[in-house]
This record gives structure tokens, C-alpha cells and sequence, in this order.
């Protein structure tokens, strides 16, 4: 789990294993289930250049608060914007 963790987030394995016990708390452990479903929706949203960013945000959002109902995981609005955010910096670190 650390090294997919580490791989989504571009992170050295040392990192991640500084800011486990932070993942694998109730916020922390929600997020790491988000992580990967915001990037795919960011990831797919990036080819997208018929929005503009705050509208590609705010499709993200929408996005993911279906995906994660789908789901039956319960997260506040505050969780998936972050979860959101994280996924536009992986996405952006990996661009470069």
C-alpha cells in the first residue's frame, strides 16, 4: 500500500512511511481512497481544453462526490477538495 501510495503521489517511499501514521487515520485513511479516484477524474479531465480551470475544478468536484456516494464512502467537502488539489499537483509534477 506505501508503494502505490508513493508512486500516486510522487513521493520517495521515506516520505510516505514519515506521514503513515497521518494516512492511516480515519481522514488520512478516506483520503488515500480518494487519491486515486481524483487523479483518474483529474487525469481525464486535464485533456479537457473546452473548460477553464475553475471549471475543470468544480467538474472534478461534481465527479467525485458521484463516484465516492457510488462507493458508500463518506467524505465532507473539505476532504474531497484536498483530495482534488493532491491530484492536480501529481498531475502537474508529473507534466514537468
Amino acid at each position: 500500500m506505501k508503494a502505490i501510495v508513493s508512486k500516486i503521489l510522487g513521493v520517495s517511499k521515506s516520505f510516505i512511511n514519515f506521514i503513515w501514521p497521518l494516512i492511516t487515520k480515519q481522514a488520512g485513511a478516506s483520503l488515500a481512497i480518494l487519491l486515486p479516484i481524483a487523479y483518474q477524474i483529474v487525469k481525464e479531465l486535464a485533456k479537457n481544453n473546452n473548460l477553464k480551470n475553475p471549471q475543470k475544478r468544480e467538474e472534478a468536484f461534481k465527479q467525485l462526490a458521484t463516484e465516492v456516494k457510488k462507493e458508500g464512502i463518506e467524505a465532507g467537502d473539505s476532504l474531497l477538495n484536498l483530495a482534488i488539489e493532491m491530484a492536480v499537483n501529481v498531475l502537474k509534477d508529473t507534466l514537468k
